[in-house]
C-alpha cells in the first residue's frame, strides 16, 4: 500500500520540517561540544580578574583572566555532560582566590578561543604564576 503524500497536511510537513533544522542545528552544536571536551585541562591558578566581554550585537561572554591561562564560562551540553548555570558558576569566582580550575576545549589565540571552565575548587596549592 502507498502513502499518498498529498493527503499529508501542511501543518504536519512544518512539524516535520522543523525537527529536522532542530535536530541538525542541536545535533551540531553538540558534536562541536563533544569533540572540545576530549581536550580536558587542569590548571591551580589564581584569579586575576573577571568581565563579561560584548561579542557581536546581542551575546557576551564571560571571561575569567588568571595567573596562567585566560578561560571562559559558557553554558555547553555534550557526550560528557552540560551544564546551564554559568552565570552562577561565574559569580562564584572571586578576584584573588586561588583555584584548581577544571576546563575543556582548545585556546587558539588569532580565533579569541579560550578553554572552557568546567568546575573550579577553592586550594591553598601554590598557583602557577603570578598576576600582573
Amino acid at each position: 500500500m502507498r502513502y499518498n503524500y498529498k493527503k499529508m497536511s501542511e501543518g504536519k510537513i512544518f512539524v516535520i520540517l522543523l525537527i529536522i533544522v532542530f535536530g541538525a542545528a542541536f545535533g551540531f552544536r553538540a558534536c562541536a561540544t563533544s569533540v572540545a571536551q576530549g581536550n580536558q585541562h587542569t590548571e591551580i591558578v589564581t584569579v586575576c580578574g573577571k568581565e563579561s566581554v560584548q561579542k557581536g550585537r546581542d551575546g557576551h561572554e564571560y571571561r575569567v583572566y588568571t595567573s596562567g591561562q585566560t578561560y571562559t564560562v559558557e553554558d555547553y551540553y555534550g557526550s560528557q555532560g552540560s551544564r546551564f548555570d554559568s552565570a552562577d558558576l561565574y559569580g562564584r569566582i572571586k578576584v584573588g582566590e586561588t583555584y584548581i580550575i577544571k576546563s575543556y576545549g582548545y585556546r587558539v589565540p588569532w580565533a579569541s578561543t579560550f578553554w572552557n571552565i568546567q568546575s573550579v575548587t577553592p586550594t591553598t596549592q601554590m598557583p602557577t604564576g603570578t598576576c600582573g
